[in-house]
């Protein structure tokens, strides 16, 4: 199985080298995105890059961005080319919170079987990232 990627992530604290975690929140079945940090030899939980707001209207490839250090996680999904960061802004208690059209693609490139889960979790988006056979000579519609 091939190595996920790691990414550069700079933060108040100093930089950490990350790897994404991609799986679905169970109430809304939302995307989520985790952080994860090397530690002691041992990939663990560093932070979540998304948090969960089932009841804000969002479409299933965006997210809304967890506050604690949004700043420097917002520059790390437009440095590493993540998705766009949208105008739209979520609301729960006092917090307010980004929102991020997430480009699928690229997250399988960076958690192949985060991603599986997630589309075995949303059919109708693996039957839209199949790209269509191309058809012999004598199976040409009509």
């Amino acid at each position: 199985m091939k190595e996920q990627p790691i990414l550069g992530y700079d933060w108040e604290m100093g930089h950490e080298e990350i790897k994404l975690e991609i799986g679905t929140y169970y109430t809304g079945k939302g995307l989520y995105i985790g952080m994860l940090a090397k530690e002691d030899g041992v990939w663990e939980s560093f932070s979540d890059l998304t948090v969960n707001l089932p009841f804000e209207r969002s479409d299933v490839h965006e997210a809304f961005i967890q506050d604690f250090g949004s700043k420097e996680k917002l520059k790390f999904i437009q440095e590493h080319k993540l998705g766009k960061i949208l105008p739209e802004r979520g609301h729960s208690g006092f917090c307010t919170y980004a929102k991020v059209a997430f480009d699928l693609k690229r997250l399988e490139e960076l958690d192949p079987e985060g991603m599986k889960r997630f589309y075995k979790d949303h059919p109708e988006l693996e039957e839209q990232s199949q790209v269509p056979k191309k058809k012999k000579r004598n199976q040409m519609e009509r």
